[in-house]
C-alpha cells in the first residue's frame, strides 16, 4: 500500500513508505517519545519518526515528517496501528437519542481511504486578489498552529502559511481574505487533500437511531505500556532473560513464547488434576 498523498522529492511525487519491525523496544520508544512531546501534532511527529524505516525513498527525518500532509500522517498512524496489531477491536459509544451505551466492532484495515485529488499538494486559483497558490496543510503547520492559543489567531497563522501570490510568491495578508474567498480556499484544499475515515455510522441496537461514532486514526498512541511490562515480567520470570533481550524480540515471537508458557502451565494443571 502507498501513501494517499505523498511527498514531492526532486520534482517527483513519492508515495512509498515502510515501517520498522515491531519489537518491544519500538513499542516502548513509541510510548515514551509520544509522552515527551508538547502537543498532539508533535506527538504524531515523534511517533512517525521512530516507527518509519523509509519514507518517500528517504531515511526519515524531522523535516520530511513535518512536510507530510495531515491526511498522510493520519493514514500512517492508522497503518502503524495495523502494523502492530490488526485484530478486531471494539468501540464504545452512547446513543445520542436514547442514551443507551453500545459497542461496535472495528478492524482498522477495513476503513476507507480517500486518495489525494487533482493538483495535490498545491494548486493555483483565480481570485479578486489575483492568482493565488494554495496548498494542503502539513504536519509542520499543525505543530505551529498548536502553539497558538487564540482560535482566530491560529486561523490567521494557518492561512498565512498555506496561501501565496502565485506569480510573486509573496505572502497574502490573512485580513485581506473575505469569507467567500476563505470558503473557496477551504473547498479547493479539501478537494486536494487525502483523507482517512475518522467516523463510523452505527445504528443503536435499542432504538435503531443512527449515530456517528469517532474512529481515531491514533490508536497506536493509546496502547497502554502496562501490558508490555507485564509480558516482560512473565518472560523474565520463566526464561530468566534480561529486559534488553526481551525488548529486542519481534512482537510476534514474544507472543509465541508467552503462548508456550500458558500452554505449559495448562498441561501441568491438567496433569495435577489427573493425578488427583
Amino acid at each position: 500500500m502507498q501513501l494517499p498523498g505523498g511527498l514531492i522529492i526532486d520534482g517527483e511525487r513519492r508515495r512509498d513508505y515502510s515501517f520498522r519491525a515491531v519489537t518491544g523496544e519500538l513499542e516502548l520508544e513509541l510510548s515514551e517519545n509520544a509522552l515527551q512531546a508538547t502537543s498532539h501534532p508533535a506527538r504524531v511527529s515523534a511517533v512517525l519518526l521512530r516507527a518509519l524505516q523509509r519514507i518517500a525513498g528517504c531515511e526519515p527525518n524531522a523535516g520530511l515528517i513535518g512536510r507530510l500532509s495531515v491526511g498522510d500522517r493520519q493514514f500512517l498512524m492508522r497503518r502503524l496501528a495495523i502494523h502492530i496489531d490488526d485484530s478486531l477491536s471494539w468501540l464504545s459509544a452512547k446513543c445520542g437519542s436514547c442514551g443507551e451505551p453500545f459497542d461496535i466492532p472495528l478492524r482498522h484495515s477495513e476503513l476507507p481511504v480517500k486518495a489525494a485529488g487533482e493538483g495535490y499538494p498545491e494548486k493555483v486559483i483565480e481570485s479578486a486578489l489575483g492568482r493565488l497558490r494554495v496548498r494542503v496543510p502539513s504536519g509542520s503547520d499543525q505543530e505551529l498552529v498548536a502553539r497558538v492559543e487564540d482560535d482566530d489567531e491560529a486561523l490567521r497563522t494557518l492561512l498565512s502559511r498555506l496561501i501565496r501570490h502565485a506569480d510573486s510568491g509573496a505572502e497574502v495578508a490573512p485580513e485581506s481574505l473575505d469569507a467567500g474567498l476563505i470558503a473557496l480556499i477551504e473547498s479547493q484544499v479539501e478537494a486536494m487533500a487525502p483523507e482517512v475515515a475518522t467516523e463510523l455510522l452505527a445504528d443503536c441496537p435499542v432504538c435503531q437511531q443512527q449515530n456517528r461514532v469517532t474512529a481515531t486514526p491514533y490508536a497506536s498512541m493509546q496502547r497502554p505500556t502496562g501490558e508490555l511490562f507485564s509480558e516482560i515480567h512473565r518472560l523474565a520470570l520463566h526464561y530468566h532473560w534480561g529486559e534488553a533481550e526481551i525488548l529486542a524480540l519481534p512482537r510476534s515471537r514474544r507472543h509465541t513464547y508467552l503462548a508456550l508458557i500458558d500452554r505449559t502451565r495448562g498441561m501441568r494443571s491438567a496433569e495435577r488434576f489427573i493425578e488427583g
